[in-house]
Parts: structure tokens; C-alpha cells; sequence
């Protein structure tokens, strides 16, 4: 029994692993990155898997990345970097975070509310549409938060509050706004389960990593020797902001077409069953210095924002539904409450599948996620003429594929950018459309002047290296 009940432990996080990794992988293969993400970890931990200083100059010419975000976690792919020196490696890496998190869900479910409730939540989770959109929005650092998070709140409605505390311990490591995350989860130790001493320090170690993050360690490292994420909070920003209650609503109000359709949907896999307990609190510090932020892609349900409340909506689920059961038994529910409780996980089932085909999951199905068209085999040919090790300047759909082996710049940058040794040019990327009618010459002007000459073309797809020297222009 102990053998089948392993296996069958196994197989739901293994199906979720053999269903992400296409989603990511074939997008990379197809050089059809969602943004620069991708390319900037990738440089990022190819710096530490050589043991060097994470300075990223994808994001810009001698950027620390630590910088930029608190995120040291990341360098724990480096040692496999290393090995499978590929973006790849990352969004592997980022599918089987994704994976892992769903046995503390399942395990959670299954210890409350009995085995078949364990399958059906923890499939409704592995495949709920913020993981889903996690995989599919190249690599963030916030992976590493869904399955700390979803094994510290599993420990916790389990009765093991040290456990659960030890696994909240490394979630300020992830991003520096994780502290407000961990803090939360303190305060409900403290609060709901009255361990007051475990909660209290717990809350202390999350807001102390937070602030010394923001305050402390960015701006040491940052070019601008100021955490550039201010600019966004608006009232709440040091620079330039005035504090304000009104100037906070006001925020937070703003966009409510977009903010409140987002909260549905976070709600919604879990038949909003997770109102019911007080675990999904944790999931307020996220969602307000989302909302209140006054950038608005952070609002919606695209992107990666949305992963690390997946685990928050359906452990809270899970405790609700073992709340309302005691509730149950205690004759102390209506017949709502029982029909939730017996019916819930069913329910969390079917609302995931039928969400499935309005997200990354229903590209499974099309042919054109595995379509590796003529196009992408001239981009292929043209990155592999610039030699590792190499200065290459590109736009952002070849980014990740070159900063695996090369000093990779984004032409996006090309004000503070240097003249680097080798350009590739891709006519059909997002950066520039139209594109230019005289290739060369526009690089030319990206590069301060600096004078090239074109090495390949194909389907589009350029390359260019310094002409002589140092490549500089003639004087006059």
C-alpha cells in the first residue's frame, strides 16, 4: 500500500513537470521570449556558475543585478548551470519548483480532508492558471517562493509550526518584498494559532530582511545608489511621494476594472472557498503593493505576479474545508457549508479544467507551439558566427540564447551601451517595427557612430562586426 500510495504521490507532480516544460522550453526554441527576463537571468547565473560578481549587463552596461532585486536565491541553479550551460537549465529549474509545490498541497489536503480530497486539490493546484502563467512568461526569481510558501502553510494547517517556520525562513532571499509575505505568516502564527513567540520573531526576520533589502543593500549596489522600484509606489515612494491616506485610496482605486477581475480570478479556483480561512491573509501583502503600485502591469492576470498566491488561495481552501468538516460534526453548519465541504474539491477540479483552456495550457493542443520555422534556423545560424566570450550587442528575442555564452547587451540600451565587437540584428523582433530600411547604417547609429560590416544575413537576420581597429569612426 505504502508502494502504490508513493507512486501515486509522484505521478500528479510529474505530469505537472511533463506539462510545464514544454510551455517554456518550445517558446525559447521558437525565439519568442515574452520579455528580457529571460536573457537577464540566464547572464545572471551564468555569472555565478563561473564564480563571478552578478553584474548583468543585459539590463544594463555593469549592472549588479542585486541592484536591481534582492534575489540571491537564483544562484542556487548555478552549480547546474554549469553543467547544462543553456536558458534552458532555468526554465527547467522553474518548472520543477512549480511541480515540487504541488506534494505540500496534496499532502495538506489529503492529511484534512482524506485522499481523493488530496488528488483532486492538488491537481486543481499544480495546474491552476497563475502557475500556468509562471511557466509561460520566460524565468522570474519567484519561483523559488511557490514552494516555500506552499510547504510552510501546508506545515502550518498540519500542526507543525516550526516547520513552518523554517521553510517561511528563506522566502526574504527570494525578492526583497518577500519579507511582507513572511511577516504575514508570522502574524498568523502569533495571532491564530497562538504561538506567539515563533510568530513574533518570524514577523521580525521578514520586515527586518525587507528593509534592509529595499534601504540598504539595493541601493549599495545600484548604479543610481537608490532601490528604482520607488517609482512606482507613488504616495508611498521616499522620492518625490507625499504620504497620504487619500493618495493611497486613490491608488489602490485606480484601475479597479483590472484589480477586480484579478481578485475573482485568484478566488475563483478555489470556488472561493479560501475566504472562509485566515490563512488567506497572507496573501494581502502581495496583493497591495501590487494594487497600490502605480504601474499597471502588475494588476492583471498576465505575467508571473499571480504564482505566489496559488499556493496561498488553496492551502487556505484546504483549511476551510477542515474548518467547516469540525463545524460539521459539531452540528454547527448549514447545508451550504456541508455541500461545500463535500463537493469542494470536486469543484476546484472542474474550475481548473475548464480555466485550463483560456491559458498557456491550451497551447499544448496547437500545432504552432512546436513549429521551428526558417525563420528561427537563420537566427540560429547568425548567433552562432559571434564566438563565446564575445561583446554582441542584440534585440531581446536572441538575448537569452547568446548571454548563455557571451557579454550580452539589449540594443534597447544602446545610449549607455558600448560599441560592442559583434551585432545581431534581427528584422522580425518585437524591438523595432517597423524595421529599418538600411540595417547596417541604423546600427551604426545605435553604436555612438561606430563603424561595422555585415558578416551574414539571412531571412532577415543580420550580423555585423567592428570594421577594423577599434571599429571607431574617422574623426569628421
Amino acid at each position: 500500500d505504502r508502494d502504490v500510495t508513493g507512486v501515486q504521490t509522484c505521478a500528479l507532480p510529474i505530469s505537472v513537470f511533463a506539462t510545464y516544460v514544454p510551455i517554456s522550453v518550445f517558446r525559447y526554441l521558437r525565439f519568442d521570449p515574452t520579455s528580457w527576463d529571460l536573457g537577464i537571468f540566464t547572464e545572471y547565473v551564468k555569472q555565478y556558475a563561473w564564480a563571478r560578481a552578478p553584474v548583468v549587463d543585459v539590463r544594463g552596461a555593469g549592472i549588479n543585478l542585486l541592484g536591481d532585486h534582492f534575489h540571491p536565491i537564483v544562484a542556487l541553479i548555478a552549480p547546474f548551470f554549469r553543467v547544462f550551460p543553456t536558458p534552458v537549465t532555468l526554465l527547467v529549474a522553474q518548472a520543477l519548483l512549480a511541480a515540487v509545490s504541488v506534494i505540500p498541497v496534496s499532502r495538506a489536503a489529503a492529511a484534512k480532508l482524506g485522499t481523493g480530497a488530496g488528488r483532486a486539490i492538488g491537481a486543481a493546484y499544480g495546474f491552476s492558471w497563475g502557475l500556468q502563467q509562471l511557466v509561460n512568461y520566460d524565468f522570474h526569481e519567484i519561483a523559488f517562493a511557490v514552494p516555500l510558501l506552499a510547504c510552510s502553510l501546508s506545515a502550518l494547517v498540519r500542526g507543525k509550526t516550526r516547520a513552518a517556520v523554517l521553510w517561511a525562513l528563506p522566502l526574504v532571499f527570494v525578492k526583497e518584498d518577500q519579507g511582507f509575505t513572511v511577516a504575514a505568516i508570522g502574524l498568523l502564527i502569533a495571532v491564530v494559532y497562538r504561538r506567539q513567540a515563533a510568530g513574533l520573531l518570524l514577523a521580525a526576520w521578514g520586515l527586518a530582511w525587507s528593509f534592509l533589502a529595499i534601504t540598504v543593500i539595493i541601493p549599495a549596489l545600484s548604479p543610481t545608489g537608490q532601490y528604482l522600484y520607488w517609482s512606482d509606489g507613488g504616495a508611498l515612494s521616499p522620492v518625490g511621494g507625499h504620504l497620504a491616506a487619500s493618495g493611497l485610496i486613490s491608488q489602490l482605486t485606480t484601475g479597479g476594472w483590472t484589480k477586480l477581475p484579478t481578485l475573482v480570478l485568484i478566488l475563483l479556483p478555489t470556488a472561493f472557498v479560501a475566504l472562509r480561512s485566515p490563512l488567506v491573509l497572507a496573501a494581502v501583502p502581495s496583493l497591495v503593493l501590487r494594487f497600490v503600485g502605480t504601474n499597471s502591469s502588475y494588476w492583471g492576470t498576465n505575467w508571473h505576479y499571480n504564482a505566489t498566491v496559488m499556493p496561498i488561495v488553496f492551502i487556505a481552501a484546504i483549511d476551510a474545508l477542515a474548518r467547516i468538516r469540525a463545524e460539521r460534526e459539531a452540528r454547527e453548519t448549514g447545508p451550504l457549508a456541508t455541500a461545500l465541504e463535500r463537493h469542494g474539491p470536486a469543484m476546484m477540479l472542474a474550475i481548473a479544467a475548464a480555466l485550463a483552456f483560456q491559458f498557456p495550457l491550451s497551447s499544448l493542443w496547437s500545432p504552432a507551439t512546436y513549429s521551428i520555422d526558417q525563420h528561427v534556423a537563420a537566427a540560429r545560424a547568425a548567433i552562432a558566427r559571434v564566438p563565446d566570450g564575445a561583446q554582441v550587442a542584440t534585440d531581446l528575442d536572441l538575448l537569452a540564447p547568446l548571454a548563455a555564452r557571451t557579454d550580452t547587451f539589449w540594443l534597447g540600451n544602446s545610449a549607455t551601451n558600448p560599441a560592442t565587437r559583434y551585432v545581431v540584428f534581427d528584422t522580425a523582433s518585437t524591438d523595432w517595427q517597423p524595421p529599418p530600411r538600411n540595417v547596417l547604417a541604423f546600427v551604426e547609429s545605435l553604436n555612438h557612430g561606430t563603424r561595422y560590416r555585415q558578416i551574414y544575413v539571412n531571412d532577415g537576420v543580420y550580423v555585423f562586426i567592428r570594421a577594423g581597429g577599434t571599429g571607431q569612426a574617422p574623426a569628421g
